[in-house]
């Protein structure tokens, strides 16, 4: 065995025992930090326009292609053929308003579904829902997740799908809907943060061009017998928790303003 090798092994086994010494200091200096002071991440797909692809741009990625699962945090970006698994926790719909890019872009506000602000738009040319004032609301499909890394640990991210991804995420709902179990009182609906899906991108086209999409599939059931899945469901339940008691704030930037609809098609839910 080199020294190198010994160097890195001894490396390994001090990070492991540092934990362990911090938890009595456990979130010490953290007491004055609000939800409204954080900022969750959001798990968007890069598309062949996006700031982080192009290395020229202050926003580049090293490595980051079109078709890419970017962390809006973490600045990091997830190959999209392999994917990533989540766990899902919490669904929601908003009609999220925008100023359009031509008058400086950016967010608004956020409605929900039956707000009737919704029934007050029309469709303009480019296929978007238009607001008397001249802005943009976007029928917006939020997925609350644990996203699952590699080195086993769990980070709470958003997921948003707009356009031609809403019938994704319907499709999505209905499957973790269809997920059932028999109890003592008979059959009910699992917890959706009781499994775990990767996602990954396909590219999609039509007559008005090519675009990256989500493609998701079922990939297993937490093993709850087991302390480490048990932890991620406990996780996952106080994630729910915490978004709909509206302790979540979720801070919309440019990277979600929409640009046009791709696929007439795409009906609300």
């Amino acid at each position: 065995m080199s020294k190198n090798a010994v160097a890195v092994k001894a490396e390994e086994s001090t990070a492991l025992a540092i934990p362990s010494e911090l938890e009595q200091f456990a979130g010490l200096g953290m007491d004055q930090v609000r939800t409204e002071d954080m900022s969750i991440p959001f798990l968007r797909i890069l598309a062949q326009l996006s700031p982080q692809v192009n290395k020229r741009d202050g926003a580049y990625v090293d490595g980051a292609e079109a078709g890419m699962i970017y962390n809006t945090v973490e600045n990091v970006a997830y190959d999209g053929e392999e994917g990533i698994l989540v766990i899902p926790c919490y669904y929601n719909r908003r009609y999220v308003e925008w100023k359009p890019r031509e008058k400086g872009g950016g967010y608004v506000n956020a409605y929900d579904v039956d707000d009737k602000i919704v029934h007050s738009t029309f469709r303009d040319e480019r296929g978007n829902d238009v607001l008397p004032n001249g802005n943009i609301l976007s029928n917006t499909a939020q997925f609350f997740v644990l996203l699952l890394d590699k080195d086993g640990t769990a980070s709470r991210c958003l997921i948003t799908m707009t356009s031609t991804q809403l019938k994704k995420a319907r499709k999505w709902v209905t499957q973790m809907q269809s997920r059932t179990a028999v109890g003592k009182n008979g059959m009910f609906v699992l917890p959706m943060m009781s499994q775990v899906y990767r996602m990954r991108t396909v590219e999609e086209r039509n007559d008005k061009g090519s675009w990256f999409g989500w493609e998701i599939s079922h990939a297993r059931s937490l093993q709850l017998g087991l302390e480490t899945e048990k932890m991620r469901f406990q996780m996952g339940v106080e994630f729910s928790s915490a978004v709909r008691a509206g302790e979540v704030k979720v801070k919309e930037d440019q990277g979600d303003m929409p640009t046009s609809r791709i696929n007439d098609e795409d009906v609300p839910f």
